[in-house]
């Protein structure tokens, strides 16, 4: 089986040029799980290529060069297997990035498709409802290479990934929606991180599975030499957004009055400017900005206890796995969340949980679990141990290399 990874990774070779040139949101979360998908296919599979067209802000607002990065680089997962790939140079000015996606990665697949051994099994698997890469796909499928198969990893909905509901975002959407609709039906397989998904998308008698994350501690792992204090400190990261809770957190801390608790925040959203006010009047809160993935995986295991504020208010919870459920759990440390519909039973065996969506009972639960003499650190200890062994890239790719033998 050839296998072909349309993705948008932020390759080594590239990771600090991205990161200067990018303004705003960086997708330091959707790059580290499609580094997970190539390392556990990557060890299970051979004869695998990644066509990359990383995942920039549009120029010149969200990203300060016009052209993506180009050149070969190669992935070589954690039992020595090498993964080759190629950055796709495309145009990344606002109102053309789109079109010129599509036309690059339609190419790419072309020229890859005619290079496999016609005989052989074909298979692309895409990462994100990315209308591009899925018309794309569907084009060279339709046009040149009627055996390919496609197979269309879910990280999000559409519909839900924005909070904007102004005339022209509904307008836009619609339309996609309607291109999308058309494209569905040629796409073979899907890899979902909610089963709810599956209620939304036309997956009809197609073939699936759930993936709902993957740690990859190759890339993920950090050590930290944690300090005893009598400060403790609570810790989010991740997307500042209203919607995602995290004014509730820190409306809860602010209830607090214990002069040696500490909140941490890092990340970038429409929140922002309302947590740097409040900051101001209460010095325990620290916000440290937008940091590199590792400087954020550090923090988090220097703290007694993460906190996650979404709450399940908001249909779109049943259709997302918040990436950090797995890098709190990992960290060995202490995680607070609330119970979600997107987040399978087995995963609140192994935290604290809430059921209450009120501010004063997450300041309650926050101060009941820190006021101990000592944190429970054998719930951390326990949740680190399940995301090793039962959530790393290759128990969690066996379910997509399944799902490709079905084809």
């Amino acid at each position: 089986m050839n296998i072909a990874l349309l993705f948008g990774i932020f390759p080594d070779i590239n990771y600090s040029e991205i990161v200067k040139c990018s303004h705003g949101v960086v997708q330091y979360a959707a790059d580290a799980l499609q580094k997970s998908f190539i390392e556990g296919l990557g060890s299970l599979c051979s004869n695998i290529k990644i066509i990359n067209l990383p995942y920039l802000g549009s120029y010149p607002k969200r990203y300060s060069k016009l052209f993506s990065p180009t050149g070969e680089f190669q992935y070589v997962s954690k039992n020595g297997n090498i993964i080759r790939g190629v950055n796709e140079k495309y145009c990344n000015l606002m109102g053309v990035k789109m079109y010129d996606r599509y036309r690059i990665a339609k190419h790419a697949l072309k020229e890859w498709c005619n290079n496999q051994n016609p005989d052989e099994k074909k298979v692309v698997i895409i990462y994100a409802i990315h209308t591009p890469f899925v018309k794309a796909c569907v084009d060279v499928k339709e046009k040149y290479c009627k055996t390919l198969k496609i197979v269309l990893i879910v990280p999000d909905l559409p519909e839900y990934m924005s909070s904007d509901k102004s005339c022209i975002r509904k307008f836009l959407e619609n339309r996609n929606n309607r291109l999308l609709n058309n494209l569905y039906k040629d796409v073979d397989a899907y890899v979902l991180l909610s089963k709810y998904m599956a209620e939304k998308l036309p997956v009809e008698k197609k073939p699936w599975t759930v993936v709902e994350g993957i740690f990859n501690n190759v890339a993920d792992d950090v050590y930290v030499d944690k300090i005893d204090s009598s400060v403790k400190q609570i810790f989010y990261s991740g997307t500042l957004a209203k919607r995602y809770g995290i004014m509730n957190l820190v409306h809860a801390f602010t209830k607090l009055q214990n002069k040696n608790y500490r909140l941490v925040i890092c990340g970038d959203g429409d929140a922002l400017d309302e947590i740097r006010s409040i900051a101001k009047t209460d010095d325990r809160i620290l916000y440290k900005g937008q940091l590199p993935r590792n400087e954020v995986l550090k923090l988090q295991k220097s703290a007694d206890l993460l906190v996650n504020p979404r709450t399940p208010d908001g249909e779109f919870t049943k259709y997302s796995f918040p990436s950090k459920t797995m890098e709190y759990l990992v960290s060995g440390v202490p995680t607070l969340l609330y119970k979600l519909p997107g987040i399978p039973d087995e995963y609140y065996q192994y935290c604290y949980s809430l059921e209450k969506l009120d501010v004063d009972s997450l300041s309650e639960k926050i101060d009941e679990i820190l006021s101990n003499n000592i944190v429970d650190s054998e719930i951390g200890r326990k949740a680190r141990k399940f995301i090793l062994t039962r959530k790393n890239p290759i128990e969690q790719c066996k379910k997509v290399v399944n799902l490709l033998k079905t084809l």
